[in-house]
């Protein structure tokens, strides 16, 4: 006896059966890049703690500066920062408070991270944000002193990974200093150079 066509339903479970192979090879390639970047944005972090705490210690300033420099997205930072300011400052102002930002941030983030050990810094975990950001979650412990929060911004710039933004306990270090040069900027007849140069004696 020879069995009927088969119904609708059949098909359609064959069809699934089929199907779900095709998309697993089709995910897998993705969920392992995405792995893969959210790993990298971990050990960013962690090149960046380590330069700190270096500078922190009295290590070599210019390579340690160096170091976390370029792991930042010290133009999208600046921009961020001086707001409708960098849409009028020349080319080498740009330069100069992009420099300066940096090493105001070196040095915030080394005065911070210099006491931390790896027993006492943890990564709690990494998030894929709607926009295509990864943020790097951590706490570190001082003696005396509860838990501090440090989540990083990791996006894509110059065709790499770079931060975009720490958050100190919740707190924003790039609203932090849009905020304090804002005021530097009203007080000194919007002065780029004076800028400047009030970031790298520490001011901001």
């Amino acid at each position: 006896m020879t069995a009927g066509p088969w119904s609708h339903a059949s098909w359609a479970a064959l069809a699934r059966l089929l199907l779900v192979p095709v998309l697993l090879a089709i995910c897998a390639p993705s969920l392992s890049a995405a792995a893969d970047e959210q790993s990298d944005a971990v050990k960013l972090v962690e090149t960046v703690r380590q330069a700190a705490i270096a500078l922190g210690h009295g290590g070599s300033a210019e390579g340690q500066l160096r170091s976390i420099s370029a792991a930042f997205d010290g133009r999208g930072i600046a921009q961020a920062v001086l707001g409708t300011y960098w849409r009028r400052a020349s080319a080498d102002d740009r330069a100069s408070v992009v420099d300066a930002l940096l090493y105001a941030i070196a040095h915030r983030l080394a005065d911070r991270l210099e006491r931390t050990q790896d027993k006492t810094f943890t990564v709690l975990g990494t998030k894929a944000l709607p926009n295509g950001d990864i943020l790097v979650r951590s706490e570190f412990r001082r003696p005396l002193h509860g838990p501090t929060s440090v989540d990083w911004r990791v996006r894509h710039c110059r065709g790499q990974l770079c931060i975009g933004d720490v958050f100190v306990d919740g707190g924003s270090v790039t609203v932090q200093q849009r905020d304090r040069v804002a005021q530097l900027l009203a007080g000194n007849g919007g002065s780029i150079p004076a800028l400047v140069a009030d970031l790298r004696k520490g001011r901001v």
